[in-house]
């Protein structure tokens, strides 16, 4: 999992590039979290079932980061 690097300022929140980019590719997979494409069914349903689980369990975790921060 990616650790937020980031700190809240008085006005604001700074976050580090590598953050922000993960934080729009978490946004970007979100929307698609549940699509399946032709490769993916050659994985079998099991197995998608998991990849699906595994990135949102990624994104949750970014986003409670991130929610922390914001209510700290």
């Amino acid at each position: 999992m990616v650790k937020l690097d980031a700190k809240k300022l008085k006005d604001g929140i700074l976050i580090s590039e590598d953050s922000f980019e993960h934080l729009l590719n978490c946004l970007d997979n979100q929307k698609f979290i549940n699509d399946v494409n032709a490769d993916g069914l050659s994985l079998g349903k099991n197995h998608v079932k998991n990849i699906q689980k595994q990135n949102q369990k990624y994104i949750d975790d970014f986003n409670n980061q991130c929610r922390k921060l914001l209510n700290s």
